[in-house]
């Protein structure tokens, strides 16, 4: 990604960043830009308002290959068309790949922006992701959680596994510059069948190496109207040799905001098998708590953007807590993720949040890593980060 000093360093920039594995140029002038825009490669360009001149757009405009570039703005577009840079601003309207910020973005805006951004760059085909799954590019990356013990002790007992996609071209692709795709080429089955023979047959290994550990696994919410679903995923842990306890199927809220939807059917068939469901992106807003105690939920996974809000504002902090301890009520347990510092891991501490995810604890990481940090009696917070 190439920024622009105007835009400076903040660290919402830096975290994106990595989290879509994303190099990061800084630039001062346009005649600095040029150079960092030579080549046939996709690379992003975020520029602040100040860099909207006759000098940035025009070195834009240069650029060979146009839809190699995605062109992130922060400023607003319809206030400067009421300025003499309404010229300009036209001009950039005019690219193929551009998306405006506000000047308060937060990560999830910038997320949102690079990632819609990355999508229109991709281009990919059906053919390409079946030839991806033929050749094995995908693979599996694991996430640790930290569990509360019956004391003060924080234990790994299992991990979230996230599909990566080792594109021959594209180089390392996340799950959301190419699910999408995936779910519009119906595939997203097929794909989810390998996560879940993989994660199993990595859980298989780890046992024999002494790790007892249970793995976290993303179900979309084209999965969820699936009758065979369940059926399925039961034969594949057991093909392993392995309790369908071990597993834990992550859901969006949105996907089940209605407690009514037939899809419910197939959630209630997974926890029949003894599959563990967990709510993901809990917002703490009115229409989840309103169905809290009438959905199949095991675990609920609170938004970052949500313990964000709590440890800003006290009367959202009570909230959360009074969530928690709902949870707890109905035997739920609750989960944060996007546990980044140690102040928000002693502040979700303090509100008894049973498990814990994120960068503090640890970033998603190849197999033989938790290997080789996990220890089953000792295992703290220390150990996996």
């Amino acid at each position: 990604m190439l920024v622009s000093e105007s835009v400076g360093r903040p660290q919402v920039l830096i975290e994106v960043a990595r989290e879509l594995s994303l190099t990061l140029s800084h630039f001062k002038s346009a005649e600095a830009l040029s150079q960092l825009l030579e080549g046939r490669w996709r690379r992003f360009v975020f520029l602040g308002e100040d860099d909207i001149d006759e000098n940035v757009v025009g070195e834009l405009e240069r650029v060979p290959d146009r839809d190699l570039v995605g062109l992130i703005v922060r400023a607003d577009p319809e206030a400067l068309r009421s300025s003499d840079r309404a010229a300009l601003v036209e001009r950039l309207v005019g690219f193929i790949n551009v998306e405006w910020l506000r000047d308060d973005y937060d990560v999830d805006a910038l997320s949102q922006a690079a990632r819609k951004s990355r999508r229109r760059m991709l281009k990919l085909g059906k053919g390409e992701l079946e030839r991806a799954m033929l050749n094995r590019e995908f693979f599996l990356q694991y996430q640790p959680k930290v569990e509360r013990t019956d004391g003060t002790e924080w234990r790994t007992r299992e991990a979230e596994a996230l599909i990566r996609w080792r594109h021959p071209e594209h180089g390392l692709l996340g799950p959301l510059e190419f699910l999408p795709e995936a779910e519009a080429f119906e595939l997203v089955g097929p794909i989810s069948e390998l996560v879940l023979f993989e994660a199993a047959a990595q859980l298989v290994r780890w046992r024999e190496q002494g790790l007892d550990l249970n793995s976290c696994i993303n179900l979309s919410s084209s999965q969820l109207s699936d009758p065979e679903l369940p059926k399925s995923y039961e034969k594949i842990v057991e093909r392993h040799g392995l309790d369908c306890g071990c597993f834990t199927f992550e859901v969006t809220e949105q996907d089940v905001a209605n407690s009514e939807a037939p899809h419910l059917k197939v959630l209630n068939g997974l926890r029949e098998r003894g599959f563990r469901i967990s709510l993901d992106d809990f917002g703490v807003a009115t229409s989840s708590l309103g169905t809290f105690e009438q959905l199949p939920f095991d675990e609920i996974k609170i938004h970052s953007a949500a313990i964000a809000r709590a440890r800003a504002n006290p009367v959202a902090m009570q909230v959360l807590a009074a969530v928690t301890g709902l949870a707890h009520n109905l035997g739920v347990t609750v989960c944060a993720e996007g546990v980044e510092d140690e102040e928000t891991f002693e502040f979700l501490k303090t509100i008894e949040c049973d498990k814990m995810q994120g960068f503090y604890i640890s970033e998603a990481v190849m197999p033989d890593i938790i290997r080789r940090v996990y220890r089953p009696k000792t295992n703290s917070v220390e150990d996996v980060a």
